[in-house]
């Protein structure tokens, strides 16, 4: 066994520097001081419990934090509004945010000063990226492919492109092909960490020279995960592996054998002793290399990389070129190898022409070489080698209870067909969401994480069968009981509308339905709901009660600084004089529209001087009025006015009717 072990392994500078300030810190605490962790300070259990055992306290936020301790910040850094919560509270804070991390934050901050809008290339929720979403959140956009960046308005000179330290240099690079026609040179900010490309090529480098790859540190680490996924892309057998025993455990189980290369790399969050154990463990009267450039390898190595092809011999190869009807594949013989074009067809994300640019190295089989007068034909399969693959993932996911992310290709007549990696997964109307189905071919190309919910194998086929619904469940069922868990009156909720009978309107606050009744969604008189909103419309909405025994919730919409009487005795005093327009006429009064949806009534004995039979007789509909408040009942939502105080309307008398005859021009 030969073990080929990475020199860009562990900890990076900035985890390194957290950990030992951590310990420091243990060393230095004076009596009674308390010590604490915003946020675990690295993604390794045994590193937290180490310092947790030492006095450590672990507080997930700045609002957990007790008022005086000492906090330390780790390596990802944290928003301005933590490090404000920290202050009120008068913590002293040992501040280890990497240097890198820190420079990027200070991009966000210009950038955002500049009036840019900004794309940040990361992983959504990670605590680097919140802490930079932290400097400017109105103005970062998180992506994390080029997928997502369709999405985005870009606007030229006034947008921005950043990463996160540990984010793919390789899909970086993608989304920077994508828009450098749209974002100038200077405003396209290269923040991943040179550490970090370093260790990422050389996992891959190591990982397409092995027959195992070993890729040691904790699934909750971000970097960890990607080291896993460059690694798998070169290694069919890449495990990611915690400590030493789960490399005993795969040694048990043979997945791990004596005549097999091994490599090795580790995560940023991974200490030096966990490697080493691994490595020494490997090491046991075996051949162990420290890897380096491809220059160092010898020519005995090199001989014993080439593979024997033989029919049912499994080899790696390089893609080169393509034809109508083949995939052409290096495979180091003096004929290429070839593959049918139709085996690719079933993955929608497989780009031949990038593939032959990339030199994509595949994993085959050789199904048959044959001498032909043109020379050896090699004829390839991948999809063989997928196919049993993915139908064990499949089996695992099955059992696991593990969704699957399949990309529908067809539609039939109840239901769509996705598949995952060459297998068929057949996926009922009534799995597809929660509710009902109108349109399935919309759901044609779209990725769906599904369920497996039946794996059968009998008659020698395989039929699998998923519900894309069970996931969306589950998920409503956790946001559900976390609403429950937390709700109380006079909570604001961003929900969405999902129905509109006619007594209100049923809003989802995020696994919970609850109801706005009519009478909360406008200060206005409305007729139907469907005046005021429409299904699919965001709003915030509050609690005004709840039942948790009935499971029923009453929202409010209608905000209290919209409501016409809001504040009228300010705005509005008695002994004002306000403007009208008469809107409407009864026998006893006036009323008068002061402001819009905000009427006054002017009694019939404050219009005139003199006793009317009704308005009428000397206001009409349309007519602008001047009159004084005296009197305001807000809980009455009633304005009282008064005409004749301010400018009595009086009707004609027959002395007004006479000077008016004698003043007319006579008629000639």
């Amino acid at each position: 066994m030969k073990v080929i072990a990475a020199r860009s392994s562990g900890f990076c500078f900035g985890v390194k520097n957290a950990v030992n300030s951590a310990y420091k810190m243990i060393e230095e605490r004076s009596e009674g001081e308390r010590l604490v962790m915003l946020g675990e300070l690295t993604h390794n259990e045994g590193v937290v419990k180490g310092l947790t055992d030492k006095g450590f306290e672990v507080c997930s936020c700045a609002a957990e934090v007790p008022e005086g301790s000492t906090v330390i910040i780790r390596a990802h850094g944290v928003t301005p509004g933590e490090k404000a919560i920290l202050g009120a509270k008068g913590c002293k804070v040992v501040d280890c945010t990497c240097p890198f991390v820190e420079k990027i934050h200070k991009i966000v901050r210009s950038e955002a000063e500049a009036g840019h809008n900004i794309i940040l290339t990361g992983g959504k929720g990670h605590p680097e990226v919140v802490g930079i979403c932290g400097e400017a959140p109105e103005n970062v956009t998180v992506i994390s492919s080029v997928e997502e960046l369709k999405n985005v308005e870009i606007t030229e000179n006034k947008t921005s492109l950043i990463s996160q330290t540990t984010f793919s240099s390789v899909i970086f690079e993608e989304i920077c092909a994508n828009i450098k026609n749209k974002i100038a040179n200077n405003l396209i900010f290269d923040t991943i960490c040179n550490t970090t490309d370093i260790r990422q090529s050389e996992a891959a480098r190591i990982s397409a020279s092995s027959d195992v790859m070993l890729v040691i540190g904790s699934s909750r680490s971000s970097n960890t995960n990607k080291l896993y996924d460059i690694c798998l892309s070169q290694c069919d057998r890449t495990y990611l592996v915690s400590d030493v025993n789960e490399v005993d455990s795969l040694i048990a189980e043979g997945k791990i054998k004596e005549e097999d290369t091994v490599g090795v790399t580790a995560g940023a969050s991974t200490p030096e002793a966990i490697i080493l154990e691994v490595v020494r463990r490997m090491d046991e009267n075996k051949e162990t290399m420290i890897d380096q450039e491809a220059a160092d390898t010898n020519f005995a190595e090199y001989i014993e990389s080439i593979p024997q092809l033989r029919r049912n011999s499994i080899v790696k190869g390089a893609i080169t070129s393509a034809d109508d009807d083949y995939v052409y594949v290096d495979v180091r013989d003096k004929s290429e190898g070839k593959i049918s074009r139709k085996e690719f067809a079933s993955d929608p994300e497989f780009d031949i022409e990038k593939a032959i640019a990339d030199r994509m190295e595949v994993t085959v089989v050789v199904k048959s070489i044959r001498n032909t007068d043109q020379g050896k034909e090699i004829i390839l399969s991948k999809s063989q080698l997928d196919y049993e693959k993915n139908k064990k993932l499949i089996e695992e996911a099955y059992e696991s209870k593990t969704p699957v992310k399949a990309t529908v290709t067809g539609v039939v007549k109840d239901g769509v067909i996705a598949n995952y990696g060459g297998i068929d997964i057949y996926v009922h109307r009534t799995q597809i969401k929660i509710g009902d189905v109108a349109d399935l071919e919309s759901y044609k190309g779209e990725q769906l994480d599904l369920l497996i919910t039946k794996v059968d194998t009998e008659k020698h086929r395989l039929r699998v069968s998923g519900s894309h619904r069970a996931i969306l469940s589950a998920e409503r069922k956790a946001k559900s009981d976390e609403i429950w868990n937390n709700i109380e009156e006079g909570k604001h909720y961003t929900g969405i509308v999902r129905s509109l009978p006619d007594f209100g309107a049923f809003v989802d606050i995020g696994g919970v339905d609850g109801l706005v009744h009519i009478t909360e969604l406008s200060w206005k008189r409305i007729r139907k709901p469907s005046d005021v909103l429409s299904v699919g419309d965001e709003i915030d909405v509050y609690v005004k009660s709840f039942n948790a025994e009935t499971k029923k919730i009453s929202l409010g919409y209608k905000k209290l600084e919209d409501d016409p009487y809001y504040n009228i005795e300010e705005r509005i005093p008695v002994g004002s004089c306000v403007k009208g327009t008469v809107v409407r006429l009864t026998d006893f009064g006036a009323f008068v529209q002061l402001e819009p949806d905000l009427d006054a009534l002017c009694h019939v004995s404050q219009i005139s001087d003199v006793r009317l039979n009704k308005p009428a007789d000397v206001l009409s509909v349309g007519q602008e009025v001047l009159a004084k408040v005296i009197d305001i009942k807000p809980e009455q939502r009633r304005i009282s006015i008064s005409i004749k105080e301010v400018q009595p309307i009086n009707p004609a008398s027959d002395d007004d009717f006479a000077i008016a005859d004698e003043e007319a021009p006579a008629e000639e």
